[in-house]
């Protein structure tokens, strides 16, 4: 059965005239006819009685029409709402990230994109592990796409060509850890140590937390143990509150915490891993809604660019 049977039949049972339905059908009246007789074999029934003029329904076709007008009823609005859904799906803008810049960057990040683009859907994807599955999901079009720290010392392994990106901000990840009754660090890297030192990250390569160098290259000399690890920095804080080991986290994130004593340095300030923040794409992925955003993000850093040159040029004059 086809719908567009149900359709000619509806049409005939409102017109009553084979030859006026075909012409309303845009068909040929035997290529309409033969539709409707496809229909009535299908229903194994006759719907028409061809003898009367104009042509009237039968008994099965009476009880018929209510169920073939449900039908095309359903067909419509299922149509309606996929197409809707699909329509909406397209106009989201999907990212992946760190679970720490998704909670502490992105929500005031994007209210300052409002005056540069009326995009208001956003999907961010925390689940991936790894700058290479970051990456490989931008080149498959899973997301649209990928935010992450990037230590400026470290030459990304990616084709800038085809993955370029833009500065959002910058940050600093601050080593932090509990105290001791006494408010002495549980922790304290420049005391060289030799017994293991307990911490809350684990550095597989091609990581998207950008310690890994910085332990390997200043810090070769301690024995780091891992203890635990979370792509997410509220989780790393509370573990680390509770004494659990050392973890090196957005000061933007620890702030309140490091006032308050509820966290303390484990280091000097030099050893804060100064980190960029960038939003890369990439660039076949061409739909006009991923480029639209690109655009309008390439506007922001226009603007705060000449602002920033602005106040410097104000200040050097003062």
């Amino acid at each position: 059965m086809e719908t567009k049977w149900l359709k000619d039949f509806l049409v005939l049972s409102e017109l009553g005239n084979f030859r006026l339905a075909a012409l309303q059908r845009n068909v040929s009246q035997p290529a309409f006819s033969r539709r409707i007789q496809a229909l009535e074999a299908w229903i194994e029934s006759p719907l028409i009685d061809r003898s009367s003029r104009p042509s009237q329904l039968t008994a099965a076709g009476r009880l018929f029409l209510p169920v073939a007008q449900k039908i095309i009823d359903t067909v419509k609005a299922g149509k309606a709402d996929v197409k809707t859904q699909f329509l909406q799906e397209k106009e989201k803008i999907r990212f992946s990230t760190l679970g720490t810049i998704a909670q502490i960057f992105m929500p005031v990040w994007l209210r300052s994109l409002q005056p540069f683009t009326d995009v208001d859907q956003f999907v961010v994807n925390t689940e991936y592990v790894g700058f290479a599955s970051h990456f490989s999901a931008l080149e498959h079009s899973d997301v649209d796409f990928f935010i992450g720290y990037l230590d400026p010392r470290i030459k990304m392994r990616q084709d800038e060509t085809l993955f370029p990106s833009l500065l959002l901000g910058k940050e600093s990840l601050v080593p932090v850890c509990a105290s001791h009754k006494n408010g002495e660090p549980r922790w304290w890297l420049q005391d060289k140590q030799t017994e293991s030192i307990s911490c809350l990250h684990t550095f597989p390569d091609n990581s998207p937390w950008p310690i890994k160098f910085h332990m390997e290259t200043k810090y070769s000399d301690l024995d780091f143990k891992s203890v635990y690890n979370s792509s997410t920095g509220t989780t790393l804080k509370a573990m680390a509150i509770e004494g659990f080991g050392m973890a090196w986290l957005p000061r933007t994130l620890v702030a309140k915490e490091l006032k308050s004593g509820q966290l303390v340095r484990a280091a000097e300030r030099a050893d804060d891993i100064l980190v960029e923040i960038r939003i890369f794409r990439c660039l076949n992925n061409n739909e006009h809604r991923v480029a639209h955003f690109w655009n309008a993000l390439r506007k922001q850093a226009n603007l705060e660019s000449k602002n920033s040159q602005a106040r410097i040029a104000h200040d050097s004059a003062a």
